[in-house]
């Protein structure tokens, strides 16, 4: 179904909930059959963008029928996270050992075997969690939901099934940029690391958004998201890196490769900051936001 903006809400809400919801139930089949690294991450933000759209539209179905799918995508989120993040650390920390001016080898082939036990248990834990779970009653539950908006009676929140996708998309997209925006100024100082993750994840959303009101948007879509998406990976090895930093502190290693790990950790970091301030300078959100406003 081609979806326009002059459509109704109701019939819109359910063929992109639909389009989003194909997405993760193929995305679970592969994880089931490889438990491949990258089809794991693929499943895990295949389900962030399908809570991103449940919770969008949420006000145009029956109270609380909408939350009962969003608990079951979520319990997949939560499963699928912990070996995700080892594998971006297996990674990270095997790239640091490649590298000649590395100096503390032993420390990092120490982290790197530690990673690498705990990925095997984690993916016992994984299979288990998911063999748990049962995909087709979730996808039945899924299909009845979506293709049960609230009509005839008033919805709670107000809003009107009937009325067109294209005001809707304009209101909601417009609430995570407000979100986003509120935080750019405090992400400016380098050693803000909370509002860096906190800008992260307003990002995420507003990005998630984007992708799900996309057909509306027939010219520079392409642009827009590569925009988006740079903020997000950027901000994402800030939020990384971070993480390591802290798996470093903790490891218990020598003080001084602990302090040389640090280092790397430190100036990789600040190349991505670098990075960062120079995409709000020659793109900066709020240039991005007028672009999506002006294409609706």
């Amino acid at each position: 179904m081609e979806v326009t903006g002059e459509m109704p809400l109701w019939v819109a809400a359910r063929a992109l909930l639909a389009a989003r919801g194909d997405d993760f139930f193929r995305r679970w089949k592969k994880v089931r059959e490889t438990f491949d690294p990258e089809a794991i991450h693929d499943l895990r933000v295949s389900s962030r963008r399908l809570r991103e759209g449940l919770l969008l539209f949420n006000p145009v179905y029956p109270p609380d029928t909408i939350a009962r799918v969003a608990k079951r995508v979520r319990m997949v989120t939560r499963i699928l996270g912990e070996m995700r993040n080892t594998d971006e650390a297996l990674l990270f920390f095997r790239e640091l050992a490649g590298e000649p001016e590395t100096p503390c080898r032993e420390p990092l082939d120490l982290l790197i075997s530690r990673f690498e036990n705990l990925r095997e248990k984690e993916r016992q834990k994984l299979q288990e969690g998911l063999s748990a779970l049962d995909p087709k009653e979730i996808a039945r539950l899924f299909a009845r939901t979506v293709g049960g908006p609230c009509l005839f009676s008033p919805p709670p929140a107000g809003i009107d099934p009937f009325s067109n996708l294209a005001s809707f998309a304009r209101e909601r997209m417009e609430e995570r940029l407000a979100d986003l925006l509120a935080l750019v100024a405090a992400a400016r100082h380098e050693q803000n690391i909370a509002a860096h993750h906190q800008l992260r994840i307003a990002v995420k959303h507003y990005r998630y958004r984007l992708e799900i009101f996309s057909p509306l948007i027939v010219k520079g879509y392409e642009e827009l998201h590569t925009a988006v998406k740079g903020y997000q990976e950027t901000l994402g090895k800030m939020h990384d890196l971070d993480v390591f930093a802290g798996i470093v502190q903790e490891a218990g290693l020598p003080p001084a490769a602990e302090a040389s790990l640090m280092d790397a950790i430190a100036a990789r970091r600040g190349r991505f900051f670098a990075r960062f301030s120079e995409m709000l300078e020659r793109t900066p959100p709020e240039a991005i936001g007028a672009r999506v406003r002006s294409s609706w």
